[in-house]
């Protein structure tokens, strides 16, 4: 069946088809908020994987042979809680005490972990959170200025900083630019003022089309929204006028690139698992599928399953690319991360940070690393976190190239699970070029596909941390 232009009772039929021949691709309440790291983090977070490594164990085990390295940076402080947000954040209004003993600590990691990745290139920055920009003005300029002064400026154009409208004044605009950056992250979700003003907390909508504006004021030259399906709330209709101000944006030139991606519930939330509170999983899907219609017509390239970016923003990636000669990918770069909350993938090993922010902070003011959590893993285990990286965030899945770096034993369930993938039309596979591509159908259904990767170990310890999740309900106290 072709996609493109099927009616949403047309998907829907198609989609009993496949759930029929595969029930454990079907969403699940108590499987919707999947875990999309691997080992999954909500698992990671663990007594039996609770342990510090040493500075031997983290260089052998997190760096191992990887050549280069990629620095994520986490800001878990808001102005307020989104209404679909569940994250561990810490309101702004709170403590300044404490934003400023976070960033001195980020300052104190930084200098250890450049000793320790030594002379390994440095590939990419990201600052997320949370956001960034809910620093006051001052802290924001300290943290660049300790990070450029460690690791230098940001490295390639793919550095990105995510910003929350409404805490993303033209003074810290300015000073990102200034240290460097050129693409940032606006997390806007929808462009229904109604809808919009709702998961904000009554905000206008103009706010977040107005820091768009002036993000590009400021200097950034490659401007990405991310985008919800599947909102509590959102309806054919308020899809349809985000859709509409999508293309309005992306005509103009104020945006270039948009990551649509679904809402996911949360035992926490009010809506998780009261029929009817957020939109079916066809809608949803539906919503998709108009979306994905809408960049074909505008001309925009789709990298990884609902990254859109236009011609102008995947050029300078490929640039990129070329320029370090290295693909910022699991498997193949040290991802780091720093401050609370942070997951880490490594070489021969995965490790979460503390989830407290005090208690990250006084973990590397006594000099250790912020490391809470920290597994060595299997080669089945890199394959499995490799592949469900692709699934993702890639355009393809790089299959052979996985079979020669970690031997066929250990890619033996990947490739037969993508050989069923197959067979169910949700991906195609290429002979020539050792590579899996999902097909659209595949696409909307690739984040139930994930979990199906996992080794059966990890994914029954998964499951029945899921399940603790569900019974708690608000009670909930984890990643």
């Amino acid at each position: 069946m072709d996609l493109s232009h099927c009616t949403r009772a047309d998907l829907e039929q198609r989609l009993e088809t496949v759930f029929a021949a595969e029930p454990a691709l079907r969403p699940r309440a108590e499987q919707h908020d999947y875990q999309l790291t691997y080992p999954p983090a909500v698992a990671l977070e663990r007594a039996r994987h609770a342990r510090v490594p040493s500075d031997a164990d983290f260089v052998e085990l997190g760096l191992g042979a990887l050549p280069a390295v990629a620095f994520y940076f986490h800001f878990g402080f808001c102005v307020y809680r989104c209404r679909y947000c569940f994250h561990y954040e810490l309101k702004t209004r709170r403590d300044e005490a404490l934003m400023a003993r976070y960033v001195d600590a980020l300052t104190h990691e930084m200098t250890r972990v450049k000793a320790l990745v030594g002379t390994r290139r440095n590939l990419l920055y990201f600052l997320g959170g949370g956001t960034p920009t809910a620093l006051p003005t001052p802290l924001v300029e300290r943290f660049l200025d300790r990070l450029v002064g460690t690791f230098g400026p940001p490295p390639t154009a793919l550095s990105t900083v995510e910003a929350k409208p409404v805490t993303a004044t033209d003074e810290k605009l300015r000073a990102l630019v200034a240290a460097g950056f050129r693409r940032i992250n606006l997390g806007v979700q929808t462009l229904d003022p109604a809808l919009y003003a709702h998961h904000h907390h009554g905000e206008d909508l103009r706010v977040a089309t107005d820091a768009i504006e002036r993000a590009r004021a400021a200097g950034f030259d490659y401007l990405n929204v991310d985008i919800m399906t599947g909102l509590p709330g959102q309806t054919p209709e308020s899809w349809d006028i985000t859709l509409r101000e999508l293309e309005r944006l992306c005509r103009s030139g104020a945006v270039d690139s948009v990551f649509i991606y679904p809402y996911h519930d949360d035992p926490r939330s009010k809506t998780y698992g009261v029929p009817g509170a957020v939109p079916s999983f066809a809608e949803t899907a539906h919503s998709d599928l108009r979306a994905r219609a809408l960049f074909e017509r505008l001309g925009f390239s789709e990298l990884g399953a609902r990254f859109y970016r236009a011609r102008r923003h995947v050029a300078r990636e490929v640039l990129e690319l070329a320029r370090v000669r290295k693909s910022p990918t699991y498997g193949e770069v040290l991802y780091h991360g720093f401050g609370n909350s942070s997951f880490s993938v490594g070489d021969r090993a995965t490790y979460l940070n503390h989830r407290d922010a005090e208690t990250y902070c006084a973990a590397v003011e006594s000099g250790r690393l912020g490391i809470s959590h920290f597994t060595a893993l299997t080669d089945a285990q890199r394959a499995a976190r490799d592949v469900t990286f692709d699934l993702l965030y890639s355009p393809v899945t790089r299959v052979r190239s996985r079979v020669e770096k970690y031997g066929e034993p250990a890619m033996r369930a990947q490739s037969a699970q993508l050989r069923r993938w197959v067979e169910l039309g949700l991906g195609e596979q290429s002979r020539l070029f050792g590579t899996f591509t999902l097909t659209p159908l595949g696409k909307l259904l690739h984040q139930q596909m994930i979990p199906r990767h996992y080794l059966s170990e990890d994914r029954a310890e998964h499951a029945a941390v899921m399940r603790v999740r569900g019974e708690l309900g608000r009670r909930y106290r984890g990643y």
